[in-house]
């Protein structure tokens, strides 16, 4: 049978205080959602999505990050959504982190979501989402409520 003496009940209860800390989900920097209504045409090419710039601190090991980005969108009959990623404010990338097709043209509005592995040196960085049509000259997107996150470490 198990018996709890006075100084092992407090060594339990400091443990215990430690281990139920709360902690956040997701500090504020690795994760944005923005809602302003946005569109792009096949004629911008590759654009940022507005207010989903997100960053990340590695500390002092390269690591995979996880960016995930999911948005509703609407789409020309015709055309496609393209996703690629900026690095530290380079030029967006296509199709090297992840899938590239983020939406193609459905009836209706539909929330679409991707995700891409990008492995980051150490130290901090930043990952923008970038989006454009591919499909005949004139084909739109429409974007509405929009959310981007980066993780790494996990514990």
């Amino acid at each position: 049978m198990f018996k709890l003496t006075m100084l092992g009940a407090a060594a339990f209860v400091a443990v215990a205080a430690v281990t139920t800390q709360p902690a956040l989900a997701l500090p504020t920097a690795q994760g944005r959602c923005a809602t302003p209504f946005t569109t792009i045409t096949t004629a911008s090419g590759f654009q940022p999505m507005p207010g989903l710039l997100v960053s990340i601190n590695n500390g002092a090991s390269p690591r995979n990050t996880v960016v995930q980005v999911s948005a509703d969108i609407g789409v020309d009959p015709g055309a496609e959504v393209r996703i690629g990623y900026s690095i530290d404010g380079g030029a967006p990338v296509e199709g090297v982190f992840g899938p590239a097709n983020l939406a193609n043209h459905q009836e209706f509005w539909e929330t679409r979501t991707t995700m891409a592995i990008v492995r980051l040196p150490a130290g901090v960085h930043s990952v923008a989402p970038y989006w454009r049509i591919s499909g005949a000259a004139g084909k739109n997107a429409f974007m509405t409520a929009r959310c981007a996150t980066i993780e790494g470490v996990t514990k």
